[in-house]
Formats: C-alpha cells, structure tokens, sequence
C-alpha cells in the first residue's frame, strides 16, 4: 500500500508541483525508508511553501536517517524560527528526537513545548521520561501525536481471534490469558505482540488458574518466535522478521501454542533506525522456553523460583521444523524442549491441570538453558544487568520480571542480537540471572495474577534449585502448575477478606494528612499575598518609587497605597517612610498645599533611620515643606550639599533656574538626568527653560520624553500643546490631547488657567475662532488675565472681528502698559483694518524690534518707503533682519526699479528656508506681477493661500485674476479673503470691482457701502462706492462720494478719472474736462484715462481726437478692450461684416460690462450701415441691457429703431440717451432727427439742434444743422 501511496502523491505532485501534498509524500517516502528522495521533495516542496512547519521536520528526520544530525538541527531551527510561540513546531521536532534516541538534544525543546502548552500532559510525559532516560531509566515510551511515525500492521485482530475461538472451547488462548506475560512483553519491546497480550488480558482473568501457564506459554511462544526469525541471514530485512511454528502436533493445545507463538511474529516497522528494527523483529520476553521447577507438594514456598532445564543434548520432536543456525548469541543452541512441553501442558490446564503427556508431543525442539537472551525495544541506551551466578547452581535462572524495563540492552550495529557480540557461553557455565520486568499495569476490575504478589527469588535460590539431571521433566512441570494453581487460589481468597482501608489504611491516613498540611499552606500564602496586594516589600517600594517617578496626582495617591502595603510588611522600613515623606511633600507642594500633607511629611521625616538611610530625600522634603522663615536655610542646604540623588539635583536646578542662574541649572538638570534618565520632573522643568526660551523644538523634546514615562503628566502635555502652538505643528493633535484636561477635578488651580489658555489658542489655530473667543473670555478675570486678554485679541483678529480685537489689546495694554506683545498685537490689528496712520501716531518709533517692524510695515503700505527702510533697520540683530522685514524690504526695492535684485532675495531666502513664510511667498508673487510673470505669480499666492488665517494670499490672487480679465476666477479667492478679514480694505475694493465687472452691481453696492461704513477715512472707500453708485445710476450720490475720495486722496489719477466721467453724466462738461487733465498728468501712461479721453472728444464729434486717444489707450495697455473698440468706433458707420465679427469677438472676452456693452453698441452700428437690421437690433439690445445706464448703448438701439421705421421706440430711446448722456452732441443731433419729423414737437426738435451745436459744433454735422436751423425756427414759431 505505501508503494501505491507514493505514487499517487508522485502523481498529484507532478500534476501541480506548488501543491502541500509533498508532505504527505515525503512521509510516505520515510516509512519506505527512502530518506533521500524524501529529502528531495521536501527541499522541492518548502521552496514553495517556505512556512511548512512539517516540511522542515520532515527533512531533518530525513537527515537523521542518513547520519546528518547537524544538517537536521538546522532545519529543526528553521521549523522553530517560522513561529516561536507555536507549540506544533516543538510537538513534531521533539517526537522525532526521541524516536530516534536523542534525549539530549529533545530535552530544550520538550521544555519549550510544555512552557507554551503547560495544561498538555502527553507532552509533560515525555518530557519526564526524557530525563528518567538521560538518568540511566526506561526509554520513552509514546503514541504518535503528530502522525510523522505509522505503527506497521498489526496482527492482533487475528490473534483477539484465535484467543476467543479458544476460550469459547474450554480456556482462554495463553498469550491472551496472562497479565503478567503482557506485561513482560510490554516493557521488553511495546511491541504489536504485547499489544495483543494486553488487549486480550481483561478476557482471561476469568480463569485465575490458568494464569501461570499463561504466562509461561506466552514466554515459551516468544522465545519460539525469536529462535526462528533471528536467523543471522535475515538480520537487516525488516520485512522477513517473523517467526515459525515451534511444533506441528496433533494436540488442540499445540495448535493454539502455535497460532500464539506465529502472531505478531513478522511484525516489523520499516523506514525506522536499524536499532528499531532490530526490535520490532524480536518483541519477546526471553528467546527460548522457560522451564519450571516443580517443587513437592505441601512444602512451604518462600519464593518462586522458575528454573531452566540444562539438558543439552534432548532430542528433537518429530513434528519440528529444524533451525539451519543458532540464535544469535546462545551459541547456535537449540531450544529446550521441556520449555515449550510446559507451555503445551499449560494451555490445556482446564481439563486437566496435571497432565503433561500430550503437550511434550506439541513442544519445540529443546534447546540449551545455559542462558536466556532477554530481547527488549529499549536496547539502545543501556546493557543488561546479568549478575554472576552462583557456583552451585548451573541447571536453573531465576527469571526477575521487574527488572525488565529498566534493563536497557546495547546491541552494536554489526551483531545478530543482544548479545552478538559476547562470546558463546561455556556450556558448563552457570546461567545468568536477567533483569526483571516491570509488571504491566492491571485495568481496573481485573484480578491480579498469582505471580504478581510473590517475592522475588533471590540469586542463591536460583542457583540452588537447580533440578538434577536426572528428575523427569513431566513431573516437575506438573507439580508446578498444581502447585501455582493452588497458591493463587489461597492468595485470591485472603485478598478478598481484607478490605480496602485495611490494606491501604496507612497510606490513606498519610496522604490525608499530608494534604492538609499543604492545604494550610496554600491558604496561609494566599492570605499573605492576598493582604500584600501580592507583592514582596522590595516589589511594593520600587512600584512606589515608580509611582512617585510618574508625578501625577493619580501615581501619587497610588505611590501612599503601595508604600502603606510596605509599612505593613514592615513597619520599621527607613526608606519606606523617606518614600513616604517625600510623597506627601510633592503633593503639599504641587496639588493644593495641604497643611495634612505637610505635616505628614514633616512625621514621616522624624521616623528611625529615614535620615541616615535617604539624605537626599530629606533634604528635597525640607525644601518643598519649609515656611517662609525656613525656606531659604532649605535651599541653602539644598544647593550646598553633595548628595547625588536626582530627587536632589532636579529640586536644585529648578531652585536655580528661578534664581536665573541658567548655567548651573543646566549643569544640576544634567546630573539628575544622569543619574535617573526617566525623571519627570527633571525633564518637564527643562522643557519649561526651553519653552520659555523660545527654543521650542527642544522644549517638544523634553516634555516628549517625559510622557514616555508618565503620559499622563498634565504639565508636560500643556507645555508640549505650547511649544507645538508656537511651531504650528500637530495642531489638532495638541488639541485633542490638551481638551480632556478641562474635565480633570484633580488639576491644580495655575494649571487649569494654563489649559483654557491653550486650550482657546488651539481653538483659534484649527479654526473654531467663535469656540476660542468664548473659552478665553471666560479667563479675563483671573491671575492670567494679560495672558487671556492677548490670546483673546488673537483670536477675534483671526475671526475678523477687528472691533473686538483692539478692544482686547487695548485691555492688555491697560494691564501691562510697556508690553511688546500688546503693541504689536494693537498695531496688527490697525494694519489689518487700513488705519496705517493710527498705527503711527498710537505706536511710538523705538519702542523695540517688534514695534518699529509694525511701523515698517505701516509705512509700507503708504508707499513711504524710505520711512519704512529707516523703522526696518531698527529690526537688525546681528546684522541680520527678521523674515518679514526681509519681505517689505524687498518690495521696496521692487518699487523703487530694483525688481530683479528683490526677486532674486526673495528666491534665495525662500529656498533656504525649511518653512517658507508667506509673508515672503506675497512678496516675491507682488515682484513676479510687477514684472508680468503671471503665472509665477499665481502660484506663490495660492500657496500663500493655503494658510487658513491669510487673507492677503487670497486677495492678491483675487487682484491678479481681476486685472488679467478673469473676474469669474477672483470671485472666489476674493470671497474668502473679505471672509477672513471683513475690514481689509483692499479685499473690499477687489470684491467689489469683481461684482461690477461681472454686471452685480447691487452686490457691488452693499461691499463699498460696508467698507466706508468701517473706515470712513478711507479715499479708496469712497472711490470705491462712487464707482458702484455711477454704475447704477445714481450720479448724484456718485458725485458726491467721489468728491470725498478726490478731497482724502487728491493724487489718485483714477480718482479723478471716475471724477470726470460722473462730472460729464451730469451736463458740466468743462469740469469733466478738468477732471481728465488732472488724471492724465498723475498718471499719464494708465489706459483708462485716455479711453476716457475719446469719449469726451466724441461727445464733442471730435472724431480724430477721439481716434488718437483711443490709440494711446491701446499703446499703454495692449489688452485694453475700450482702445481696441474704439478703433472701429471712430469708423462709424463704415467697416461692414468684417468689423461686426471683430466686435462681436472684442465683446466675448471683454472683461466688464462696461466695455462689453460698448462693444455691443458699437457693432449694432457697423451692422445698421451695412443694413443687416436684425443684428444691429439684437446688439443694440444686448448693449441696453449690459449697461442700462450708459448712453451710447441707448443712442444705438433708438438709431436701429429708426432705420425700422419704429419712431416711438427711437424716440424713448433717443430721450434717455440725452438724459443720461447730456454733454453728448451726437444724441442731440439724432434725437433732433426723429422730433422733427412730428410737427408737435418742432421747438423740441429745434432745441435738441442747438444743444448739439453747443456741444459739437465743431463736428461735420454742424454745417448741415446749421443751413437747416433758421427755417426750422420759423416753422415752429408759427
């Protein structure tokens, strides 16, 4: 079957060679005993399952069959390395080792395996019998837990067979009927035949008689078997170990000897060690018959003595097969017949217990009793104990069956048996004595056998029972089995008339008590334990001292418990009360100033001992105790001392960092942390020096390194939230680990002010600006109110609440007048809300770095640069300016022409930097867009843009995108920035301009309107809501507020500009005028102005003045929409489809409404010269609606609509034209057309005549008005 199995797995193996099959295979390949090719598919098969546990036992196993033991250890290895902790690695390698004999090396590996497996007692048995084994005791005996070992084929269910068929007849089969044979056969070998004699003993305790000739037929039938399947030819074949027939007599009872003596006999295990072999092939007791010495009837027997025959010369029974060599080591002798004539007699004793005649004619040929091979499984680890026989003794050996399993025989690799290699025995010799068997274990139920209970017999006796040569065999046989019969009988009688308890009484009685004493010891532990939390003192003080290590109010109160544990095991302990003192003055001095805890202390200090046994302890307690009269005689001494305690040396270098003595402070922190890395309360005063120092990384450090030995620590976790404040860095992290605090009732009073503050700062940084405002409101009252009042302007400033925040920083400075931080704070604040002027007047110059950096950046902002060159140069440290001045001062060389050196500062300083500020980011976008590089400067102010708190970044992004002619992209940036920063001025304006260019002016509107509201001093508020005003058509209100602007800002071009256009919409034309020229000579490159310009000349019918500015326009500002519309304009109404689709393309991508709508108008012209009537309609339309209050877009459409013959519509628009244009000659001249046509309105018609000469006189219409003029008069005054 294993040959059909190995192929099979061959098969699947080759089919899919990634397949685990190859464990099975490499099995089968073992049991074949075929360990290369076993080797073979195990390395194939772990290549590719690398973490096969098995596999690799296997191959080692594999190894150790081929004499590799090194090579094997080294796959063991790898098995235990693919998982330590599982159990199934050391189960499988430890089986393997002891199988194979090598109790040493399995011994680790067995105790590894009952460490992770302790409730496992198979894998605690073999351990146990590996050391009885190294100890010199019996082999290991186990079952195969893993299945890396098959039991060969058993035969036992032909044997439990035969047995049965006996038993049914008269008396159970003798192998199966002896308890005490299965128990000789099981220490000898554990093999299949013992197996068989132990299934089978339960059967055949029913017959108590018959158990001593059970017994001995069972030796004789072994001794049987090993005479014949010993022969030294077959020596290495596993497979033809067996045995046959010792006779072929005519008797039942020599057919049942036979069957008993040929089971079990060819049973063999292959693929094993050759020692293991050689035992499966000899499982017997001994290798011949024992022969019995019948002692007289009625004769008192002390001991039992069995005797061997010594007839040497006995003639062979016909019926026998003859042996063609002796056993290996009995010197080729046969066996005795009168051996397996009592085993004859034997199984037949039901009838007849006395009669031997028919079992001499079934027995085996005899042989000689000069010795007797005693074969077991255990011979590979120790010889067999054969003490010297005596000297008048040669005839008889005493069998000794509780020798038997610890005699180990050590049977050499080259020889036949157990004794191959002594030589033959002299055969006048005295037989030697064997070691005796252990008896086999009775089930429960079962009667013991008659030979159990008999002494031993001693080696005299053995010697001296010895029968003459000359006593007939079938009598002394026969008087041995009578004699058995009758003494088991009497021994079966008086066991049951004694009871249990008196049998056992004592032992009982001695267990009984014994368990109590351990029972009251157990107890009394467990009580111990139990009052000692389970702790030694030494345990109890080092959990206190760490405890105390943690300094938290939480460890603290633990650190007293466990130190009162140790006052209970000893109330005498000096450093138990130092501990304790030391406790209470750490939280007398750091959790509310208990006067309990201080006088506890101050008892704890007066105790025997503490002051001899801990000085250092005693001087930090004194220390954190003391009055005010006796605090600093406790510093002294304190700083004075030698002691090199870190209690001491922490205590002394925070006594000295107050003292601002920083330098030996640092040295005192070193000391302490040298002596104790872990304490806390050295590492979180150094984290404060750093903190407070402003060395914020090194703060982190420290206060990091003291959580990771008291996470808890509440200063430490606030002072880590700081120095990450500071950084910018984990901010939600620091908030989620500083909130928790806030619900701490056990957090002193400073600390809890400390935690809201840093708790409402956090808030502000992640953006919960009104949460942040609320909390730190709540602290303006307190001992930190300067603090709270800082963080509380913060916060309103990065919400945007300007009012609120002046108003908090003005608070701080009221607290602390010379503050720096309120300064700057207040000045920010101005900056923020455009009031540059009243941060120079209420900011005084040289008032410290960060106050003349605030000055700076005001002048910077009113373009006085050299003021804000000399306010920045007070900012130089070491020669060396802070980042943001560094920003301004590049952009005050970009504006007075020195753009590329600004940009390349700005380059270097950014590339050097591990954090690129955003100050400077703003600064180098504002240089690229001074040098129109766009896109450069779009990228740095959106990553400026990022910073949720930066509305700069956005609102120059927004300003960008604005003048590139993307008002749909500003609006968004443009939002966020006025978000950030409702009163940021220029975010305003940005928004606005946006709103209007896209046609929202109502939104618009309400943007300028807010900002003059907020800061009423603002020229560009004003400009900003006159434009809005003008755009929806309230002129009058747009006058006046851009008379305002022009009065706060009278150098502003554009003010001006916007000036004259609301000047011309109202009818004063030679202001307008003025207004223009103002504009034109502050800024006489700007585009805008010169469009304006030519609208004032056509206004006039100044068509070549008009075209030369509009030529201006286009040469100051190429992608100025107005000049380029214009262009065509001036062509009116010439320029046909061609100009049309130019216009048509100028108004798709023109950037505001405004020049959309003239474009519009101006192509509703060319297409009403060049007749297409429909389009010009729909333009002239479009121009209305984009512009409702522009007067071109209505002349066009009432020109259309007279060329369509629809008089009334040309005439409402033609009026509204004038209305809103009224220094327009031009729509005067068309709105004289059309009235003149009625005769009703001919004084209108003659009036709009003379407004257009007034306006435009100079036009070429004007002569033709002027013929026509002097009848049109006459016409109407009639």
């Amino acid at each position: 079957m294993a040959k059909s199995m190995v192929e099979r797995y061959e098969q699947l193996l080759r089919q899919d060679p990634t397949s685990s099959v190859f464990v099975e295979l490499a099995k089968a390949l073992l049991e074949k005993g075929d360990a290369a090719r076993a080797i073979e598919v195990c390395e194939q098969g772990i290549s590719h399952h690398p973490s096969s546990t098995v596999g690799r036992v296997l191959w080692g196993k594999a190894l150790i069959h081929l004499g590799r033991p090194a090579e094997a250890m080294e796959q063991f290895d790898r098995a235990i390395a693919i998982e330590k902790d599982n159990p199934y690695a050391y189960n499988l390698i430890g089986e393997v080792l002891l199988q194979r004999g090598l109790y040493r090396s399995a011994l680790p590996l067995l105790r590894k395996a009952v460490a992770l497996q302790p409730n496992d007692g198979r894998v605690k048995l073999w351990l146990e019998q590996a050391q009885q084994a190294l100890a010199g005791g019996p082999a290991p005996v186990f079952a195969d837990l893993m299945g890396l070992e098959k039991t060969a084929p058993s035969s036992e269910g032909e044997s439990d067979g035969e047995a049965k068929a006996e038993g049914d007849a008269a008396e159970p089969s003798p192998v199966a009927a002896s308890p005490m044979a299965a128990a000789r056969l099981r220490a000898a070998a554990l093999g299949d035949t013992a197996k068989a004699a132990t299934a089978s003993g339960p059967g055949a305790a029913r017959n108590a008689g018959a158990r001593a000739a059970a017994d001995l037929a069972s030796a004789a039938a072994a001794g049987g078997r090993a005479s014949v399947g010993d022969v030294p030819a077959r020596e290495g074949d596993a497979d033809s170990a067996g045995g046959v027939s010792a006779s072929g007599s005519t008797a039942d009872a020599g057919t049942s000897e036979d069957t008993a003596a040929g089971t079990g006999g060819a049973r063999t295990r292959s693929g094993e060690h050759p020692a293991a072999s050689a035992a499966g092939s000899s499982l017997g007791l001994i290798d011949r018959p024992v022969p019995v010495l019948v002692p007289s009837l009625g004769s008192e027997l002390p001991s039992l003595d069995l005797s061997l025959s010594d007839e040497d010369d006995a003639p062979r029974p016909s019926g026998s097969e003859p042996e063609s060599g002796a056993r290996t080591g009995e010197g080729n002798e046969p066996p005795p017949q009168d051996s397996l004539g009592a085993a004859s007699d034997t199984a037949g004793a039901s009838e007849d217990p006395t009669s031997t005649g028919e079992g001499e004619a079934g027995t085996a040929p005899a042989d000689s009793d000069d010795d007797v091979l005693l074969r077991s499984s255990e011979f590979t680890t120790a010889k067999p104990v054969i003490p010297a026989a005596s000297a008048d003794s040669d005839d008889d050996v005493l069998l000794r069956s509780s020798e038997f399993t610890t005699a180990k025989p050590v049977i050499p690799a080259a020889s036949g048996g157990l004794l191959g290699d002594l030589p033959p025995p002299d055969p006048t010799a005295q037989n030697p004595v064997v070691a005796r068997a252990q008896p086999a274990t009775r089930g429960s139920g079962s009667k013991r056998s008659l030979l159990d209970d008999l002494p031993e017999a001693s080696e005299a006796a053995g010697s001296a029972a010895k029968p003459k040569a000359g006593q007939p065999k079938q009598d002394t046989e026969a008087l041995t089995a009578a004699y058995e019969k009758e003494l088991r009988q009497k021994l079966v009688r008086e066991a049951a008339k004694t009871s249990f308890l008196k049998r056992n009484g004592v032992k009982v009685a001695g267990v009984t008590a014994l368990a109590m004493v351990l029972i009251t010891i157990v107890v009394g532990f467990l009580r111990i334990r139990a009052a000692t939390g389970g702790q030694t003192l030494n345990e109890a003080l080092a959990r206190a001292e760490d405890l105390i290590t943690q300094d938290t109010r939480a460890s603290l109160d633990g650190a007293l418990q466990q130190l009162g544990r140790a006052l209970e095991m000893d109330e005498g302990s000096s450093r138990a009360w130092a501990l304790t003192a030391w406790t209470h003055a750490l939280l007398f001095s750091d959790h509310g100033m208990s006067p309990e805890d201080r006088l506890k202390a101050l008892e704890a200090l007066e105790k025997p001992g503490v002051k001899e046994a801990a000085p250092g302890l005693v001087l930090t307690t004194n220390v954190l105790v003391a009055d005010d009269r006796g605090r600093e005689p406790a510093r002294r001494a304190l700083l004075t001392s030698m002691d090199e305690s870190t209690e001491a040396q922490a205590l002394a270098a925070s006594i000295l960092l107050a003292s601002k003595d920083e330098k030996k402070a640092l040295e005192r922190f070193d000391r302490a942390l040298r002596t104790s890395p872990a304490n806390v309360r050295a590492l979180v005063a150094l984290g404060g020096y750093y903190l407070a120092s402003e060395d914020f990384p090194h703060a982190i450090e420290m206060f990091e390194k003291a959580r990771t030995k008291s996470p808890k620590h509440p200063v430490a976790r606030i002072g880590q939230a700081e120095a990450r404040l500071a950084l910018e860095q984990e901010l939600d992290a620091s908030l989620a680990d500083v909130a928790p605090l806030a619900e701490d009732k056990a957090l002193p009073a400073d600390l809890k002010s400390r935690q809201q503050l840093v708790h409402g700062r956090l808030l502000s940084a992640v953006g919960k600006h009104d949460e942040a405002r609320t909390l730190l409101g709540k602290g303006t009252q307190g001992a930190l109110a300067f603090d709270f009042q800082l963080a509380l302007g913060a916060a309103s400033r990065a919400a945007g609440k300007l009012d609120a925040a002046q108003a908090a920083y003005e608070a701080a400075l009221k607290l602390q007048p010379k503050s720096d931080e309120a300064r700057e704070g207040l000045g920010r604040t101005l900056l923020d809300r455009d009031r540059e002027r009243d941060v120079l007047t209420r900011l005084e110059a040289d008032s410290g770095r960060k106050v003349s950096l605030v000055r700076g950046a005001a002048y910077a902002r009113l373009g006085d640069w050299k003021r804000a060159r000399a306010e920045l140069a007070r900012t130089r440290v070491n020669e060396r300016y802070p980042p943001e001045a560094v920003s301004l001062l590049a952009l005050a060389d970009a504006a007075e022409g020195n753009a590329p050196q600004a940009r390349e500062l700005l380059e270097k300083a950014l590339a050097a930097s591990k954090r690129p500020r955003n100050d400077m980011r703003l600064a180098l976008g504002q240089v690229y867009w001074r040098e129109r590089a766009f896109d450069k400067a779009q990228a740095q102010f959106e990553e400026a843009q990022k910073d949720p708190r930066d509305y700069e970044a956005s609102c120059s992004l927004g300003r960008l995108l604005l003048s590139r002619g993307l008002p749909d992209m500003a609006l968004k940036p443009l939002t966020q920035a006025v978000e950030r920063n409702g009163a940021h001025g220029e975010s305003r304006d940005a928004l606005g301009r946006t709103l209007l260019a896209m046609g929202r002016t109502p939104e618009a509107l309400k943007q300028f309107e807010a900002w003059q509201l907020d800061n009423p001093g603002s020229a560009a508020a004003h400009k900003g809501f006159a434009l809005a005003l003008f755009h929806a058509g309230r002129r009058k209100e747009a006058e006046g507020a851009a008379g305002r602007s022009a009065k706060l800002a009278p150098d502003d071009a554009e003010a001006h500009r916007l000036r004259a256009a609301i000047l011309f919409a109202s009818g004063d034309a030679k202001s307008g005028f003025s207004a223009l020229e103002r504009a034109n000579k502050l800024d006489p490159k700007d585009p805008d102005t010169f469009c304006e310009i030519a609208h004032a000349f056509l206004r006039q019918g100044n068509v070549d003045n008009a075209d030369a500015a509009f030529a201006a326009a286009r040469r100051e500002g190429s992608d100025a929409t107005c000049g380029r519309v214009g262009e065509l304009y001036v062509q009116l109404p010439g320029g046909g489809r061609g100009a049309a689709r130019t216009l048509e393309d100028l108004a798709s991508r023109a950037p505001t409404v405004w020049d959309k709508a003239f474009a519009q108008a101006a192509m509703a012209r060319v297409l009403l010269g060049a007749g297409v009537l429909k389009d010009a309609r729909a333009a002239a339309e479009e121009a209305v609606r984009l512009a409702p209050f522009q007067g071109r877009s209505h002349l066009a459409l009432g020109l259309v609509a007279l060329k369509q013959r629809q008089e009334a519509v040309a005439k409402a628009s033609l009026l509204k034209a004038v209305e809103l244009e009224p220094t327009d000659g031009p729509a005067y001249l068309a709105l004289a057309d059309v009235l003149v046509r009625e005769s009703a309105e001919l004084n209108r018609a003659v009036e709009s005549y003379e407004a257009f000469l007034r306006l435009a006189g100079g036009s070429e219409e004007a002569g033709r008005v002027k013929k026509a003029l002097p009848s049109l008069k006459k016409k109407a005054a009639r």
